[in-house]
């Protein structure tokens, strides 16, 4: 199977072009979705919410991008968490749909 990843900025149209080419070549893994299923998960929160000392609960990824905009080397605290983890599904993901 082939493999491609696209990578860029915000905005450049990486989910587009991902969407257009997995209509016509198969499977796709979406590591931006990974991500939005990474904070909806309990477990996931309460590690970040001790990691980075936030007191309340709910809404942990606004409180975490508030965290980082004020102090930009919070990022590689948080990237050194989920980055892993989003690494694992994607390592499961090829695995499963390997041809």
């Amino acid at each position: 199977m082939l493999k491609i990843g696209i990578t860029g900025s915000i905005s450049s149209g990486k989910t587009t072009a991902s969407k257009i080419l997995s209509r016509t070549r198969g499977p796709l893994f979406s590591a931006d979705k990974e991500v939005k299923k990474l904070y909806r998960n309990k477990n996931i929160q309460r590690l970040l919410v001790k990691k980075f000392n936030i007191k309340r609960k709910s809404n942990v990824k606004a409180l975490i991008k508030k965290i980082i905009l004020r102090n930009k080397t919070s990022i590689k605290k948080l990237e050194k968490i989920i980055h892993p983890l989003i690494r694992k599904e994607m390592r499961s993901f090829s695995r499963k749909n390997k041809k």
